[in-house]
């Protein structure tokens, strides 16, 4: 073997394997700060990219010390880039095709970027996967640039700055497109209250009552239900947040003094959003007063009944349930018996509906969840719903809004949200709303219940013991607050 096939070698086995196995470890201990709150998320990060950097940039710094390499600017620089350059080319195609979703990309990212396998499995289990990117990036620059100073009294940079400034300038392009990428998918990334992260997911710190710059609807004129003890939890689902945190905002009258870690905490307790699931399992406790949402499910009115515990529920306001698809999807009306057929999967491709010889995507939700529960009750009406696919089935109530916009660059994709949540809430450009039976699902056919998947919104509650818990409910169906409903955008009840 000749003394520049055995650098090549020796350079591409360093790259593939050699940096990728040094940097997983450390990468992954460091990443695992970013588990917490989010200035520590920040802190945790950054200290990933400072670790990858201070290891990366010596170790080809020495390499391009060697007095072995070839002479060749070309020759000795490119087994050095190669490897760096794929995987952050192979991260950026990956991340692309799988439609900007992190989940998915970590997944796939295990079999093409095989050597960060420990620092991807560890990353995986902590759920923090910008530190992947990260890596990669820093990796990255970090080799070039390394490489670039212990080569710069050397042959190599005098005899070829122009080419390596160029070549320098590609790296950093390539760079900047999987950042742009990554920046891309944090957008619809969102923290929640105590740092935990709900990729693709509405930001709730947005409709955090007492939050300055909170985007809450204001109460005017001012409620005449003030509240100044006895405060009843609240919870509720995702999309019934700006409801009762707009309404907690204008009646709750917070102690006097309170500091912002005090009056963070006052909101933790007292007006928390864990979601339909985690909401209805509070309420069933006896931990939370009422409970904003939809119905609850089967599972949930046994859990209730099992604890002796009987729901209330009050309707406070009307909504539609909507069936959506990709916005470059020819489909534009499905009818009820259509959708259950797709559901159920006697329908599988979108020339059956109409649409393009493509085979339908169809995304659920997981059970218990709020539109998980009302697609069984109004919609499937009592038919069994297909298992779904592993890739099919979608945590968080805004991932299968972004997943049918951008799944694998496809229009493939159907999915079902509730209107305000899908429009406004977490408004996303790429899906497009089903009229169903020849119905759009407006807010005229809403009121009118002309729409076939009209529902209402509810205040639920069971073990309350708290005087003011019946106040809010009276208060909600009052002039005063459906007003505050209308405001907020939803339908109210007269």
């Amino acid at each position: 073997m000749s003394s520049n096939s055995k650098y090549n070698f020796k350079t591409l086995l360093l790259g593939f394997i050699g940096v990728p196995l040094l940097v997983s470890i450390p990468a992954a201990f460091v990443a695992t700060a970013t588990a917490g709150a989010t200035e520590v998320r920040a802190w945790g990060v950054l200290g990933v990219a400072l670790m990858t950097a201070l290891m990366v940039t010596p170790i080809w710094y020495a390499w391009g010390r060697r007095v072995d390499r070839p002479a060749g600017w070309v020759q000795s620089l490119w087994p050095v880039l190669v490897p760096a350059g794929y995987y952050v080319l192979a991260w950026a195609i990956t991340f692309g095709v799988v439609g900007l979703v992190y989940g998915d990309t970590l997944n796939v990212a295990i079999g093409t970027h095989a050597p960060y396998f420990l620092l991807i499995v560890w990353i995986l289990l902590i759920g923090v996967p910008a530190a992947v990117p990260v890596v990669l990036l820093v990796t990255l620059v970090s080799t070039m640039v390394g490489f670039l100073l212990g080569c710069r009294k050397r042959p190599i940079w005098d005899a070829n700055r122009g080419s390596l400034v160029a070549t320098l300038a590609g790296v950093l392009v390539l760079a900047l497109i999987a950042a742009g990428q990554m920046a891309q998918s944090a957008m619809g990334a969102a923290s929640l209250g105590d740092g935990a992260t709900v990729s693709q997911e509405v930001d709730l710190y947005r409709y955090r009552p007492f939050e300055p710059d909170n985007q809450l609807v204001a109460v005017d004129p001012k409620p005449r239900l003030q509240i100044k003890d006895n405060y009843p939890v609240l919870d509720g689902a995702t999309a019934a947040y700006p409801i009762y945190g707009a309404m907690a905002q204008a009646m709750y009258q917070l102690p006097p003094g309170l500091t912002d870690d005090q009056r963070w905490e006052f909101v933790t307790n007292y007006l928390d959003c864990t979601n339909t699931s985690g909401g209805y399992e509070k309420l069933i406790a006896g931990t939370a007063d009422v409970f904003f949402g939809a119905q609850p499910s089967k599972t949930q009115k046994e859990a209730a009944a099992a604890a002796g515990v009987e729901l209330k529920l009050t309707p406070i306001g009307r909504e539609a349930f909507v069936i959506f698809v990709n916005q470059d999807n020819p489909v534009s009306n499905l009818t009820t018996a259509q959708v259950r057929d797709v559901y159920t999967r006697r329908v599988t491709n979108w020339a059956e509906l109409g649409g393009p010889d493509e085979a339908i995507l169809a995304f659920q939700r997981p059970a218990d969840s709020g539109s998980q529960t009302v697609m069984l009750a109004k919609v499937m009406q009592g038919e069994q719903m297909s298992s779904p696919l592993k890739e099919e089935i979608v945590s968080g109530m805004g991932g299968i809004v972004s997943q049918v916009a951008e799944f694998r660059n496809s229009t493939a994709a159907i999915g079902y949200s509730f209107r305000w949540y899908a429009t406004v809430m977490n408004g996303n450009p790429g899906i497009k709303l089903l009229a169903i039976d020849g119905v759009e699902p407006t807010v005229d056919n809403i009121r009118n219940g002309s729409y076939p998947f009209t529902i209402d919104v509810y205040a639920v509650t069971a073990r309350t013991t708290n005087p003011n818990a019946a106040k809010i409910v009276d208060w909600i169906t009052s002039d005063e607050g459906q007003k505050l409903i209308e405001k907020v955008g939803y339908v109210g009840l007269k």
